[in-house]
């Protein structure tokens, strides 16, 4: 049977004994898993990367792979580069978090500062952002750092506006609760 005639699942279970067979699974899906990771990361060589490190956890996992009846080697596949982009994500938030400042006019938070003290106004607000949940301190740095709407962080968190609503306003509450602590 030629190779290419065989099911992903196929593919896979072969790989283990012929790992030359895991490069049909990447010809397959490579270009979709980038287009699917642009989407998330918005960023092609993030995506890239993303799914590179999807292909590496696919082929490590191949053995705990058992392709069942609601659930296919595509769909799999699928979620560990959802999960892998998130996780892209997140690291890339956490990075924005530690290098950039808040905007402070629109938390209104360290107003007790004096404003000649910029470099310490960014110290505060990352050492705050830190100290927060990583889903609010996520929030924050995709409402704020990237200018998104709520629907726009709804889409990339996967929850619903009010949801983004009501995550930012507890977000804000606890950069000003901390806020107040340091200070």
């Amino acid at each position: 049977m030629e190779v290419t005639m065989l099911s992903d699942a196929e593919v896979l279970k072969n790989s283990q004994t012929s790992p030359w067979m895991f490069g049909i699974l990447v010809d397959r899906y490579e270009e979709a898993f980038i287009r699917k990771g642009e989407y998330v990361l918005r960023s092609r060589e993030d995506a890239e990367d993303a799914v590179q490190d999807t292909f590496l956890k696919i082929y490590k996992y191949a053995s705990k792979f058992s392709e069942r009846k609601n659930a296919s080697f595509q769909s799999w596949a699928y979620k560990i580069l959802t999960n892998t982009c998130y996780t892209h994500l997140s690291k890339k938030m956490k990075e924005i978090a530690r290098t950039q400042m808040l905007d402070f006019a629109e938390l209104d938070v360290v107003n007790g500062l004096d404003n000649s003290e910029e470099g310490n106004r960014s110290s505060v607000a990352q050492s705050i952002l830190l100290r927060l949940p990583e889903r609010l301190s996520r929030l924050l740095s995709l409402y704020f750092f990237e200018d998104k709407s709520y629907a726009e962080i709804a889409d990339v968190e996967h929850i619903s506006i009010s949801a983004v609503r009501s995550g930012l306003h507890r977000a804000k509450k606890q950069f000003k609760e901390l806020g107040v602590e340091i200070s």
